[in-house]
């Protein structure tokens, strides 16, 4: 299926939460997965579920649901939140995926205000509803599992809007730096010459909307061709002169879409969003030496594989294995570069016990690898990525850079070291 989003009247937070709800089938008297989905995941996040209320409402002559969240404090940094999400007991894509956005929304801010500023005092985390909608639209995506969501671009507005830096033009700069290189409908209207300018619309889009656009969109478009399964629509929260002020969703069934729209002008994509292929791939000429070995102890194994390594093997490994008369021991496998073969089995011979290396010849294939780092509050941990055609496959940060963060900053390493993960997805996804 696919996932349509109508941004005619822009995006936030709760009404994306509002139209999936709705389009789930969720009413105010049948709340629905409200209370089978939402208020559970909030509750493993640690924040209590009874600050979540639905409301049938009509919003330009149309029936919309509206997701309503209580005043309460919220997070003050991100790296509060972060912390919280994966010392909760969320589900890790779920609070992975919480966590790359609301880390969007900390770069968007600091871009605009400077990196301190950004980093220290995450306003639209100020107040939980932020917290909310993220992880409620999170949790709603997941359990929708589309194939594909598209989205129009989505209308900006005009006019102010008041913020913690004071009242600023619509649409805001975090708004903007949000959607950089994506498709939009622009802010105020076009007035015809001698006609009176419309009051202001105000903000349609906010960021936490921005954010979850860009963090979900892969294509800006119209609304696929296809059967159309349900429609769901989520209200904002107030009336906007000349417009509903609501977000459509809507679930295709893309049958007989043609790879290309009709006109034939390809769709935009959203940044990041490419299809995974292989990696690079090696010259054929490594080798894997092989040794079965039943009479080691385990530290002398082990000073075997440091000293393979150190004479230039690629991996060491061993594998389980029964020998002769049922004896336990291991199988030693060494890659390497198969013009260092022989110094290699050398190695083997002078480290074990073994009287013979088996060769086998390999081929390779291996993702581009980068090496970057990212900052953990103010501290840097070194991360290892992957990219497979043009884009981030997995990343993995340094133990030691984890271990250090994690006893200066009193978290456990398990922490630091997801947050580092995280952090490096969202700043290096796009790359």
């Amino acid at each position: 299926m696919i996932l349509y989003l109508d941004c005619a009247s822009g995006v936030s937070g709760d009404m994306l939460v509002g139209a999936l709800l709705s389009l789930a089938g969720a009413r105010e008297d049948h709340p629905g997965p409200l209370d089978d989905l939402l208020r559970p995941a909030l509750a493993s996040a640690g924040i209590d579920p009874r600050l979540v209320q639905i409301e049938d409402v009509r919003r330009g002559g149309l029936a919309a649901l509206a997701f309503k969240v209580a005043d309460q404090p919220g997070f003050a940094t991100f790296d509060e939140l972060i912390m919280s999400l994966y010392a909760s007991d969320l589900e890790a894509p779920v609070a992975d995926a919480v966590a790359s956005i609301a880390e969007r929304m900390a770069a968007a801010e600091a871009e605009v205000h400077g990196r301190d500023e950004g980093e220290e005092h995450l306003h639209e985390l100020s107040d939980v509803d932020t917290a909310v909608d993220l992880i409620c639209a999170v949790t709603l995506m997941a359990k929708l599992a589309p194939e594909r969501v598209v989205a129009s671009p989505p209308a900006l507005g005009d006019g102010e809007v008041e913020t913690a830096h004071g009242r600023l033009s619509v649409p805001a700069p975090a708004v903007l730096g949000l959607l950089a290189g994506l498709p939009t409908a622009g802010g105020a209207p076009v007035v015809a010459a001698g006609e009176t300018p419309a009051a202001p619309l105000g903000e349609l889009t906010t960021p936490t909307g921005a954010a979850l656009l860009a963090h979900f969109a892969d294509e800006f478009g119209g609304l696929p061709r296809g059967r159309v399964e349900r429609v769901g629509y989520g209200a904002g929260r107030r009336e906007v002169p000349g417009r509903p002020n609501v977000l459509r969703a809507v679930l295709v069934d893309p049958e007989a879409v043609p790879e290309e729209p009709a006109n034939g002008t390809p769709v935009a994509t959203a940044p990041g969003a490419i299809a995974a292929t292989h990696g690079g791939h090696g010259p054929g000429d490594h080798v894997v030496l092989e040794a079965n070995i039943d009479d080691m102890t385990p530290e002398l194994l082990a000073h075997a594989a440091d000293a393979l390594r150190e004479a230039g093997a690629l991996d060491v490994w061993m594998s389980q294995a029964f020998m002769k008369k049922g004896r336990p021991g291991v199988v030693l496998h060494v890659l390497a570069p198969a013009a260092e073969q022989d110094d290699l089995a050398d190695v083997v011979f002078a480290e074990t016990t073994t009287f013979g290396v088996r060769v086998v010849p390999c081929d390779r294939l291996y993702a581009e690898e980068r090496r970057e780092s990212v900052k953990i509050g103010k501290l840097k941990v070194g991360v290892r990525l992957s990219f497979v055609g043009g884009r981030l496959a997995s990343v993995s940060p340094e133990y030691e850079d984890v271990r250090r963060v994690a006893a200066a900053v009193g978290r456990p390493a398990r922490i630091v070291y997801e947050a580092a993960q995280s952090a490096a997805r969202s700043r290096f996804s796009g790359s």
